[in-house]
């Protein structure tokens, strides 16, 4: 029945599932016994749901120029790949990235060349396995706009754990309760990065590890990653410095010169929380 289906094949669809592989996650969603959904009639109900595929949408340089130049005001630095996901996610348009790499050749050639003048820095991180580590770390460079951003990323995996954003990004209890919030989700424990923010966290990770193992009473549970060595955070906000931050920035900075918002008025600073 579609309407027991409908969601899943949305979800699946936005994960770039082929059709293949959509059919065979779709049979664990409903009575096989009693229904049946081939290959073709996926694709005539992917079809009825507006999904098509790029060789169906047949995008052209041409015809995406409205949609780059949109996705262009709030991701200036974005590469191909980057904006070939956010043309399919924002605005449902698939194509090949050889399009995007045309349009950008065409019509971004500047950008193509900073791009490629850019050079990368080779880092290594370890971790035992899956959840050995949460790696823990703040963003301060939006506090002026009295937004301070804080994430922990489960190494191993790449996972975000969480990225919050408030008035402060160094409130102890405020910090430790994403930790908490998270565990709760989870159900189980791991920990890093050095930083008065977090001795919260650290102090109540060793207690946890403590209450459920007494024997490592004494010992310490978690480790502080000094000297830069906070790898995946940093890539993190690298990549959202890069990508995001430009031109969400260019919005901020036009509220203020507009005179919209006083970066210097501490009760505009916090009031839009009232309303988040």
């Amino acid at each position: 029945p579609l309407d027991v289906i409908t969601l899943h094949i949305l979800r699946l669809w936005k994960a770039r599932r082929t059709d293949s592989q959509i059919v065979e996650e779709l049979q664990k969603h409903f009575d096989t016994s009693r229904y049946g959904l081939g290959r073709t009639k996926f694709c005539q109900i992917r079809n009825g749901m507006g999904l098509q595929r790029t060789w169906q949408q047949g995008h052209m340089v041409e015809t995406i120029h409205d949609a780059m130049a949109d996705l262009h005001q709030t991701y200036p630095n974005a590469g191909a790949h980057e904006m070939v996901n956010l043309l399919f996610h924002e605005w449902g348009m698939s194509m090949a990235r050889s399009i995007v790499i045309s349009y950008f050749a065409m019509h971004e050639p500047d950008l193509v060349w900073q791009h490629k003048a850019n050079c990368l820095r080779w880092r290594q991180f370890w971790a035992a396995g899956m959840n050995d580590i949460f790696a823990i770390d703040q963003h301060d460079k939006w506090l002026k706009y009295g937004l301070g951003l804080h994430t922990s990323i489960e190494p191993f995996s790449g996972h975000i754990m969480w990225i919050r954003v408030w008035h402060s990004n160094r409130n102890p209890q405020l910090i430790l309760s994403y930790y908490l919030d998270t565990l709760e989700t989870l159900g189980h424990k791991p920990f890093f990065d050095p930083g008065s923010e977090n001795f919260g966290i650290a102090n109540a990770h060793t207690m946890l590890h403590q209450w459920h193992d007494p024997a490592l009473k004494g010992t310490l549970q978690h480790c502080w990653m000094r000297s830069k060595k906070n790898v995946m955070p940093e890539i993190m906000w690298s990549q959202l410095r890069h990508h995001f931050t430009p031109g969400f920035k260019a919005l901020l900075d036009h509220g203020v010169l507009s005179g919209w918002y006083d970066t210097n008025n501490t009760l505009q600073l916090h009031v839009h929380f009232l309303f988040c």
